[in-house]
């Protein structure tokens, strides 16, 4: 091999060895790249959460402020009605409807 030639090869496994610890340390660009990845995923799930938050401040203010939200909670989550109300279920006429007489003898 020429002087020249093994320089250049000398000089290229020195730039190598430089640009490993560069690249693929614990403190490399690689390393960076992943933080930086991993922060912008945390900031996306932190604005979600503040989102969540700013509504359940809103529901919970709404709450302390008027009677209206609680009758509204308390009559699609638990089906209260009020004292002065009446329930009407409605049946389709088309539903088949069987009497006792309609069903048969059991013991048959």
């Amino acid at each position: 091999m020429k002087p020249k030639t093994a320089g250049i090869v000398l000089a290229g496994l020195a730039l190598a060895g430089l640009q490993y610890p560069l690249w693929f340390a614990d403190d490399g660009l690689l390393s960076l790249f992943r933080a930086r990845q991993e922060l912008s995923e945390q900031e996306r799930e932190n604005a979600a959460l503040r989102e969540r938050n700013r509504r359940l401040g809103a529901e919970v203010q709404s709450l302390k402020e008027g009677d209206e939200e609680i009758e509204r909670l308390a009559r699609s989550e638990l089906g209260m009605i009020g004292p002065d109300e009446k329930i009407y279920l409605l049946v389709e006429e088309d539903a088949p409807t069987e009497t006792p007489d309609q069903l048969g003898d059991p013991r048959e």
